[in-house]
Parts: structure tokens; C-alpha cells; sequence
């Protein structure tokens, strides 16, 4: 009885979670504010502040780091740590993660999760969330609703309709884009 009591409040914490979180991304009101929104969801509900959103830029074949919080993109490599197989099935659509957590360290944490940011049935960016906070100790179930959200709903208030534009986003506790792109 206490399992099933349990099971419904989790159920209910995840749906109110889940239902913040797209209310958050719904409500932006800039490209600035849905990566604003972007980074208290990871920090809040995936229990990270290590992150880094980067464009898909299918012209070129290079993915384009566009915006960061606490990592330094210009160490990160996300192509490498998915590689080829991982990164086709970011592509398809399909998060990558991990459900065990790895040991912090002073060297640059790899990512422990790839959420594809999709838009009419095709990936235009992807979310690194790197380290997980000390009191987080690995994704769960919940979590991975989350990710399915973030990759179903975060391009609109990310990029409108039009999936090429180039953000320029700097400001008060925000990353910024290096312009850097990496060869898909």
C-alpha cells in the first residue's frame, strides 16, 4: 500500500515538474529567455549547471557551439564523445544519456547526456548536459520525460520558425556563443 501511495505522489511531483517546465519555455519571451529558461531547467529538475546548446548547421556539416553555462566550449567536443553511431541517433531524434553518474574531477567532464532540439521532424541543436550536481546521483525515468519535453519543445522559444537564425546571446550569467563549429 505504501508503494502504490509512493508511486502515485512521484507521479504526480514528475507531472507538476513536467508541466513548469514546458510553462517556463512556453512563457519566454526571447530567444534570450527560453536559454535562460533552458538553464533553470537543467539546474532544477536535471540537477546540472554544467550545459552547452549547439546548432546544427547542415550547410556546412558543423555543428556550432552557441551558448554555454559552466563549461568552456571551446574544450568541448561533442561529436567525439557521441560518435558516429551516437550522433545518427541524436539525429534521429533519440536522446543519449547515461544512468550512472560519473566521478567529478578538475579535468573537463564529458557529457552525460545529448538531447536533440527537434523541429518539424528534424534535429536542428542538441543540449550537452555535462555534470551532474553532488546531490544528484544519475538520471532517472523522470528524467528522461524531461529530455523528451526539452526535445519536443524547446525549438520554438529557441528559434521561432526559423531554425537558421544565429543567435548572438551574452549578458549576466550567461555563456556565449564561440561561433567555433566542429565537422559533423
Amino acid at each position: 500500500m505504501n508503494d502504490v501511495r509512493n508511486d502515485v505522489r512521484n507521479d504526480a511531483r514528475n507531472d507538476a515538474r513536467l508541466g513548469a517546465a514546458r510553462k517556463r519555455l512556453a512563457e519566454s519571451r526571447d530567444q534570450a529567455d527560453a536559454i535562460e529558461g533552458l538553464r533553470e531547467i537543467a539546474a532544477n529538475f536535471l540537477g546540472s549547471e554544467e550545459i552547452g546548446l549547439f546548432k546544427i548547421d547542415r550547410r556546412t556539416a558543423t555543428l556550432q557551439a552557441l551558448w554555454s553555462f559552466g563549461i568552456d566550449l571551446e574544450k568541448c567536443d561533442p561529436l567525439l564523445e557521441l560518435g558516429h553511431s551516437g550522433f545518427q541517433r541524436v539525429m534521429s531524434g533519440e536522446c543519449q544519456f547515461e544512468f550512472v553518474r560519473r566521478e567529478r574531477s578538475d579535468a573537463m567532464a564529458k557529457a552525460q547526456a545529448f538531447v536533440p532540439i527537434r523541429q518539424a521532424n528534424q534535429t536542428i541543436a542538441i543540449l550537452a548536459i555535462f555534470r551532474l550536481l553532488p546531490q544528484k546521483l544519475a538520471f532517472d525515468r523522470s528524467d528522461t520525460e524531461l529530455f523528451k519535453l526539452l526535445s519536443e519543445e524547446a525549438a520554438q522559444p529557441l528559434f521561432g520558425t526559423n531554425a537558421h537564425l544565429e543567435p548572438a546571446i551574452e549578458g549576466r550569467g550567461k555563456g556565449r556563443g564561440t561561433g567555433r563549429g566542429t565537422g559533423i
